[in-house]
């Protein structure tokens, strides 16, 4: 049996913040402010799952809030091996994202690491992590209308899971969510600029040449979702909330659909990210100076024993699952949520016409001489392309 070290190196909470959080679930909302100790530490995001695909490693470095965000550890060598004489090497397809080639899965008894060797020359490795339970699988993932403990009406995700052998115990859940997008003041018509007179802008209404009025906005989860059985007496999971929903939520509008991916992980990885989503959730900002606090990892520096490095290697069995619904379908002739923003059409010619083209944050709803020309709306309220894409994903359903 190979057991996995939590190697208690001491990394600053405020480095935690923008090597971890960050990679986790990305920054949602700007920071101001500076960081005083600063440390560029590499930041590692290794997941190998049961399911055989080409397995997928990514690699950046910390980064400080005034910076536009990570920058990717380019050009580095990396490889997983599996305790028998395999390696799996890591190609690197985008900068900072390395698939393995081959694709494999991870499988029962074999006790894996990983390497990085960066193009500087320094080399980093993991603990070895063996695979937990061969499988695991979400055996319902519904939707119900309900109202969460703040007494909120919306739309909650749910997850039945069971392991008899109760080999699991320890899950963590993701999701990714795409719902249908339609325009409210979609219009046909494009207004395009042609030339300049001394009498003022020429302009000329177009047919619109691609698809405006209906499109498809995914989000990933921005929350760590980890739960445990080892004090429930089956390994059992019942109605487990993945995810709620206010019903004023734009996204309900139309329809809507949640892929759930269920992870069993080894104590050492629950752990880790039970403590990241302790810091996730702090009522202080994890970014304050005054806030103590470490997270340890499980990968080291093979040249360096006082480098620290962020992030863990994880070997874990997965399942996943996806539904749909329509609002129609939970709240019938019901009103729709509001809109992601207010909506209107304003008349604009002549120069404020043309200062709103070249702004180019708002498009034509209607061409009206009789309200003074040409009636323009933010253009996420006549181009859906401004908050998702206008193309039906592959595994959109009706």
């Amino acid at each position: 049996m190979y057991a996995t070290t939590i190697h208690k190196k001491q990394f600053p909470v405020q480095c935690i913040g923008m090597a971890l959080l960050l990679w986790i679930f990305g920054c949602t909302e700007p920071f101001e402010g500076t960081v005083e100790g600063f440390e560029d530490v590499l930041v590692v995001d290794a997941l190998i799952t049961n399911e055989n695909k080409r397995q997928e490693i990514r690699l950046t470095r910390s980064f400080r809030f005034d910076e536009d965000g990570p920058q990717a550890e380019e050009n580095a060598n990396v490889t997983v091996e599996d305790g028998e004489g395999g390696q799996f090497v890591f190609d690197e397809e985008e900068p900072g994202i390395y698939l393995s080639n081959p694709p494999f899965s991870a499988e029962m008894g074999k006790a894996y690491s990983l390497s990085i060797t960066t193009e500087d020359g320094r080399s980093y490795r993991s603990d070895t992590i063996q695979l937990p339970t061969a499988s695991t699988t979400i055996d319902e993932l519904y939707a119900e209308r309900t109202a969460n403990d703040q007494g909120e009406e919306g739309m909650g995700i749910f997850v039945d899971t069971f392991d008899p052998s109760r080999q699991s115990n320890y899950y963590r859940y993701e999701y990714e969510e795409t719902f249908k997008i339609i325009a409210p003041l979609w219009g046909p018509n494009d207004v395009v600029f042609i030339i300049q007179l001394s009498t003022g802008p020429v302009f000329e209404v177009i047919l619109r040449e691609r698809e405006e009025r209906t499109c498809y906005g995914t989000d990933r989860e921005k929350t760590i979702e980890v739960v445990n059985t080892l004090n429930l007496s089956e390994d059992r999971l019942s109605r487990y909330p993945v995810r709620f929903i206010n019903r004023n939520n734009y996204i309900l509008s139309h329809r809507y659909s949640i892929l759930v991916r269920q992870y069993v992980q080894t104590p050492e990885a629950f752990d880790y990210y039970e403590a990241l989503k302790g810091l996730s959730q702090s009522p202080n900002s994890v970014f304050t100076e005054d806030q103590p606090g470490f997270l340890p990892g499980n990968i080291f520096s093979v040249d360096n024993e006082d480098e620290n490095i962020a992030g863990f290697f994880e070997v874990a069995a997965i399942d996943e699952k996806r539904i749909f619904f329509s609002y129609e379908d939970f709240f019938p002739g019901e009103e729709l949520p509001p809109y992601i923003q207010e909506c209107i059409g304003s008349p604009a010619f002549g120069e404020d016409l043309k200062g709103i083209l070249d702004r180019g944050n708002s498009v034509l709803y209607k061409f009206d001489p009789s309200q003074g020309g040409y009636l323009m709306t933010p253009s996420a309220c006549g181009d859906c392309t401004a908050l998702g894409s206008n193309k039906v994903p592959d595994f959109w359903i009706e």
